[in-house]
């Protein structure tokens, strides 16, 4: 399953991520992950969910990024999900398609049985909207 979370800054994206890593963190019989450009929810989150800096990897694209989440699913077979904030801004080439981007990590998602769950900054939506990507 994928599924994204849009909406311009400031709309509560990154606090709605987190407090959904929490809920699926304390539920799941696996691993979770939550990948960010930053290490500002260091301390808000549980230790039982690996926080993980894009730039300690130096993930700038999205091949980077697929790359970098296709290596944490092969590394980890108890992985159920993984979130990532700030795609866009992880992602900062500007050609990146991000419905291509999706497409291509429900087909992993398919394949590893791993939930994705995105933040995705939208310029034009000033409200929280949820989408799910059917592959």
């Amino acid at each position: 399953m994928v599924e994204y979370i849009s909406g311009v800054n400031g709309t509560g994206k990154t606090r709605t991520l987190a407090q959904a890593a929490i809920i699926t963190a304390q539920d799941s019989k696996g691993n979770v992950i939550f990948v960010d450009d930053t290490d500002k929810l260091k301390y808000e989150l549980p230790s039982n969910i690996r926080l993980i800096n894009t730039e300690d990897y130096m993930i700038n694209s999205s091949i980077c990024l697929c790359g970098f989440l296709l290596g944490l699913c092969a590394s980890d077979f108890d992985l159920t999900d993984v979130f990532v904030d700030s795609t866009t801004d992880i992602i900062e080439e500007s050609k990146t398609n991000v419905d291509d981007f999706m497409e291509i990590i429900s087909r992993v998602s398919e394949a590893t049985g791993v939930n994705f769950h995105f933040a995705v900054n939208d310029k034009h939506e000033d409200i929280l909207m949820y989408q799910r990507v059917e592959g």
